[in-house]
This record gives C-alpha cells, sequence and structure tokens, in this order.
C-alpha cells in the first residue's frame, strides 16, 4: 500500500476506521470520510500527515464530487475507494415500514452512496488505467432473517451493482467487489445480540489484498 491514495466513506469509526488505520501503517494516504466530524478530525489527526479528514454525506452528489477531488487536487490520481458508509436504516416488520423519511435516508446512505462513489471514481481509474473500487454489502444481502428487511434488498442491490459495474471496468483494469461480512463488532451492531462472526481488526486484513494492485 506504499504511497497508494485511498477514500475509505464511513471512515471515522468501526470498519472504516480500523482499515484507516491499516492503510497508514502500511504507507497508504487515506482520505477518511464520514458525517461525524468530531470523530473524523481526531482519527485523521491520530494518523498523522498520511491521513485527512473530509466531511461527507455519501447520499449527496456535491460532496461525492469534492470527496473525490480532494484525491485527485491533492495526490494526483486516487487508488483505492472503499464504499463503506452505512447505518441499519428503517426497521421493523414489513407493514411497519416507514417509507417517509426514514426510508429515503436508507436508500440514500446505502444504494446512492455506492453508485455515487463509483460513479465519480471511475473516470480518474480509468483514465490511469487501475484502481480498486470495494463496497461493503452484507450477509444480509444473500440470504434472508440476517438484517431489517430494507437494509437486506439495499445490501442485495449493492451485490448486483458491484457485479455489473466490475464488468464494464474490467477492459481499464479498474478492479470492483464487494465484500459480505456477518456481525462484526461495529456501532450498528452493538446493540444487537446475535453472535459476531468478526471483529474490525479483522475485517481489514481481508480488505487490504484485496485493494493492494
Amino acid at each position: 500500500m506504499s504511497e497508494k491514495v485511498a477514500i475509505i466513506t464511513g471512515g471515522a469509526s468501526g470498519m472504516g476506521a480500523a482499515t484507516a488505520k491499516r492503510f497508514v501503517e502500511e504507507g497508504a494516504h487515506v482520505i477518511i470520510a464520514d458525517l461525524q466530524v468530531d470523530k473524523g478530525n481526531e482519527l485523521a489527526t491520530s494518523l498523522g500527515d498520511n491521513a485527512r479528514f473530509i466531511a461527507t454525506d455519501v447520499g449527496r452528489e456535491a460532496d461525492v464530487v469534492a470527496m473525490i477531488e480532494v484525491a485527485s487536487s491533492q495526490y494526483g490520481r486516487l487508488d483505492c475507494l472503499f464504499n463503506n458508509a452505512g447505518f441499519g436504516g428503517v426497521g421493523g416488520e414489513i407493514h411497519e415500514t416507514d417509507m417517509g423519511a426514514a426510508y429515503e435516508q436508507t436508500v440514500s446512505g446505502l444504494l446512492t452512496g455506492p453508485i455515487l462513489g463509483m460513479k465519480h471514481a471511475a473516470p480518474i481509474m480509468r483514465e490511469q488505467k487501475g484502481g480498486s473500487i470495494i463496497s461493503t454489502a452484507s450477509v444480509a444481502g444473500m440470504r434472508g432473517s440476517m438484517g431489517p428487511h430494507v437494509y437486506s434488498a439495499l445490501k442485495a442491490a449493492v451485490i448486483g451493482l458491484t457485479q455489473s459495474v466490475a464488468v464494464e471496468l474490467a477492459k481499464d483494469s479498474v478492479r470492483v467487489n464487494a465484500i459480505c461480512p456477518g456481525g462484526i463488532m461495529t456501532p450498528i451492531f452493538l446493540g444487537d445480540r446475535r453472535p459476531k462472526s468478526g471483529s474490525n481488526e479483522s475485517l481489514e486484513e481481508v480488505l487490504r489484498p484485496v485493494f493492494s494492485n
């Protein structure tokens, strides 16, 4: 990862923060994109000169454009995009599903975010003839009962999106992958009593070879 440039959305805590720490340890330049301003700034400061924070709502296209522009203008390239921002979103039994603001926010964060990330990372990666885009999906997108209904549906959509975009960008040597973790000890799952299948540290070990060219 030495001198690679990586953007990590949802990078201020959980899996994103663990990945940011490991990438910086291995010599990468990391842009931490998150809505958690205090946590993001604190993490970037603790990681030193190879990390910086940018406040980002991944569901807002202007924010995503600005995020990509930081990599382009400051480093002249983008090697890795980790679409990791997320939250549990609207829950409840299917007949209780809130189709209002909570639903729109869930779709924006879990699906619009990865779409916008891929949309704006693709041109710079195509031009440099290489790069890696990875999105956090979930086992909830692969089988039932593993997450709230809307969350599960959107994670399944991320898997399909990843497979489709991977075919498009393969000719430009841009790799597009998704990871499907089970229960991980992140803030999203702190209140979940189901057994957890791993830690943040074990997951970022998986991410490193996926990102490395």
